[in-house]
């Protein structure tokens, strides 16, 4: 079904516990690395070990975990879910130039290998992490039952965007909930606290699990 690769996730070893999959939009990473496989499995083992310039990895632990997030390290924290970017393509770092989004290609490349990655984690829910790529997961592959959720008000009365995607031939279902990327939020007045909320309801809400 899919001709793109599938670069390795990283799954934690207590994932069973939480079937939570959390998704950013790209890597960014130098030349050497446009082609690893394992690109985002040493990304994760970096930011356990604190080792990341980006704060991209402790933002998303904060909103989570909110003020228990301070007690938590990073490594426990990572443990406990899996995490894969939207596209599997890598957007490449060039000397002394501004970081550059992901291609129109590199999205429509992640709308086809989605269903690849949610039959090979079966998450019972999603948190995308980027709405750039929320609008790429609407004509996904494979997908036999589909239908919007109850959107989950956001502190501003902004409501945050939720979907229900299964697939009968490669048996998954999940709900899931489009969110601002990180490197995004203090142009919109957001941050960690802004999205505790909204994630907490989201993950705690049981009418959206249809497992």
């Amino acid at each position: 079904m899919n001709d793109h690769p599938i670069r390795l996730p990283w799954v934690g070893p207590r994932y069973d516990e939480t079937r939570i999959l959390i998704m950013g939009e790209s890597h960014h990473c130098d030349p050497a690395d446009e082609f690893s496989y394992d690109l985002t499995l040493r990304t994760v083992r970096d930011a356990q070990k604190g080792m990341l310039q980006s704060s991209f990895f402790d933002d998303i632990k904060d909103a989570i975990l909110g003020d228990a997030s301070e007690g938590t390290s990073s490594e426990e924290f990572w443990n406990r879910f899996a995490f894969a970017n939207f596209c599997q393509g890598a957007v490449i770092r060039e000397e002394g130039m501004p970081l550059s989004d992901a291609s129109t290609q590199m999205l429509q490349a992640g709308e086809q290998a989605l269903p690849t990655i949610l039959s090979l984690l079966k998450p019972r829910k999603l948190l995308l992490f980027s709405k750039r790529a929320w609008r790429y997961t609407h004509n996904l592959p494979a997908i036999t039952r589909h239908e919007p959720e109850k959107s989950v008000p956001c502190p501003d009365g902004k409501l945050a965007e939720t979907y229900f995607y299964a697939s009968d031939e490669l048996s998954f279902a999940v709900s899931c909930i489009a969110l601002y990327h990180p490197s995004a939020w203090t142009k919109f007045h957001q941050n960690a606290s802004y999205w505790h909320p909204v994630i907490q309801t989201f993950l705690t809400d049981s009418t959206r699990s249809r497992h």
